[in-house]
Parts: structure tokens; sequence; C-alpha cells
């Protein structure tokens, strides 16, 4: 009988121990797996540059990188590294709405280079952490527009409506510049949260400020350059080791106003245009701009000067004369401030 006990026992403390046993050689097993899946072992971190002045073009082409970025597997984080003073409202618009579609799914983060200016500071807000070199050029927050001109219908043209020749009057063209300029300055407080430092008013006064004064505002979070970028990206990501990849679009040409972020962008096909570009030419309708008003050039001012005094004097004569002679020329340029209607 005890012959029998005891030998039940030697079966029992066999089992336990083989159990023991079986136990650990899994555990050693999957434990690297586990820290690794913590980790993440390798992965790529993509650059995505925003070099130029936005446009339709540069926005299409934003979003296809930033698409790719969300869809690619291997793509653990991106990294923004901005040479440009921004462009069109509408086009700045949809590039930060793909940055925070994004910053939703992964860490995105942004290094100033030359500058992040107006639009161009718009479409990287929503990232993570913003880096800048004490020389870049941030801020600009603010919409510059060409005023609608006071046409009516003339022996030239007829129209359906008292506003459809000249689109509106100043202060529905003001209303528009202050609802852009409400959105603008909103998202960067969004973005932003307890890390700016400015008021409202004190953003919507549209300065630029040096990378230095980036940080101490809070428009920045730390000087740094590209490669302090890309560390912190892999780290937001919790990559051990990865690989550095630049999206770009193939045979895009880039076009800048800014030489200062002409000379810094490493994009292979770049030209510097006018500020005419973005403007537009005389008879094309009101443009809204997010760019810094330092670009304006003195010819595309003295131009509108021109059409000022032209419009008063017809306005004067009491003709139509003056008007439609005014259709021909550049409208002025104003800016959206705090406490236009």
């Amino acid at each position: 009988m005890l012959d029998s006990i005891w030998a039940a026992l030697r079966r029992v403390a066999t089992s336990y121990v083989l159990f023991v046993v079986i136990g650990v050689v899994v555990g050693l097993t999957f434990a690297p797996l586990a820290f690794n899946a913590a980790t993440d072992a390798g992965g790529t971190v993509a650059i995505v540059p925003i070099d130029g002045g936005i446009d339709g073009n540069t926005a299409a082409a934003y979003t296809n990188m930033m698409q790719q970025a969300r869809q690619s597997s291997d793509i653990k984080a991106v990294v923004l590294v901005s040479n440009s003073g921004g462009g069109s409202a509408s086009a700045s618009e949809t590039m930060y709405l793909q940055t925070k579609r994004t910053a939703q799914q992964l860490p995105v983060v942004a290094s100033i280079d030359a500058s992040s200016a107006s639009g161009a500071y718009y479409t990287i807000a929503p990232a993570r952490a913003i880096y800048a070199k004490p020389s870049s050029i941030v801020g600009s927050v603010g919409v510059l527009g060409t005023i609608p001109q006071d046409l009516e219908p003339n022996d030239i043209v007829g129209t359906t409506g008292p506003n459809k020749l000249s689109g509106g009057d100043s202060r529905e063209f003001f209303s528009i510049l202050e609802s852009l300029r409400r959105a603008f300055i909103g998202a960067v407080f969004e973005s932003r949260g307890d890390r700016i430092q400015l008021t409202r008013a004190e953003l919507a006064q549209a300065q630029i400020y040096s990378g230095s004064q980036a940080v101490q505002n809070g428009l920045a979070d730390q000087i740094g350059d590209r490669q302090t970028a890309i560390e912190r990206a892999a780290d937001e990501a919790n990559l051990e080791s990865y690989e550095v990849r630049t999206l770009r679009p193939d045979g895009q040409t880039f076009r800048f106003v800014s030489r200062n972020n002409y000379l810094a962008s490493d994009a292979p096909n770049k030209e510097m245009v006018e500020f005419e570009y973005f403007a537009g030419r005389p008879g094309t309708g009101p443009t809204f701009l997010m760019m810094p008003g330092s670009y304006v050039s003195s010819q595309w001012q003295l131009s509108s000067a021109t059409t000022a005094q032209a419009t008063m004097a017809g306005a004067g004569t009491g003709t139509s004369q003056g008007a439609t002679a005014s259709a021909f020329e550049t409208p002025p340029i104003r800016a959206a401030t705090e406490g236009r209607p």
C-alpha cells in the first residue's frame, strides 16, 4: 500500500517539474517577442517636406504623401520639414487638416528650417512637437486679401444681381477675412494648448518671430534641427532602430517667393516667382492668402495705390468710366486684423 502511495507521489512530482520546465521554456521563447512588441524594434520615420509657396498642387502632393504615411505599415512616425511662408488660404487649410488627421494615427513632429510662416505654420500646428533653429522665421498668423472692386453693371458688362460683378462689398469681404482669421487663430490655440504664451490679441497681430523667440512664446517647443526632430519622432513611436525615408512627389516644381526659403530648401526642382503668382493678375477677383505681408512686392503695392486713386477719381466724376477702368487694375490688398467686422 505504502509503495503504491510513494509511486503516485513520485509521478505527481515528476509531472510538476515537467510543467515548470515547460513553462520556463515557453516564457523564454515568447518574452523577447513581447518586449519587441512593446518597443517596436524597427520601422520607418518618414520625412514630408513643406517647400515653397502653398498652392493647389502643393496641397494635393501633401495630401498624397500624408495618406501614404498613414497607409504604409512600415511608417511609424512623420517629420514635417518646413521651408515655406505659406500661400493660398484654402490650400493651407487643406494641408492643416491632413496634418491633424495624420497626427491622430501617428506621431507627427515638425522641424522649421528657414521658415514656417502663415499658412505653413497653420500646416504644422497640430504636430506633437515643433523644433526651430535660432535663425528660423516663425509666425505671421493672419490672412491677406485683395479687396473686391466697387463695380456696377455698365455699358460693357451686364449682371443679374448688384454684387455679381464686384463679388460683394467691402463689409462682406472683411467678414470673410475675419472668419478666416478666427479659424487660423483657433487652430493654433487648439493645437498648442497651454504651451502657447501669447494671448489671442497678441497672436492676431501676425508678428514674425525668430526661432528663439518662438520657443519663448510657445509657437515652438525647443531649439533643434531636422535630426533632432527625427530622433524625437522615433522616440515617440517607441522605435529602437529605424530608417529614414523622404517622401517627395516626382517631377513637381516648387515655387518660392522668399529667397531665404529657396536657398534653404533641398527640393530638386525649384524656382523663384513673384508675389503676383499668388496675388493674381488684374481682373482675377478677390484672393485670400496666408502669407507674410513682407512678401508683397513694391511694384504690386504701387499698382494697388494707383488703383485706389483711379477708383476714387472715377467716383468723383459720377460716371461709370472710372469704375470700368479700375476693373483692369490690381485691387488693393488688406490684412485681417483684430476688431474688423
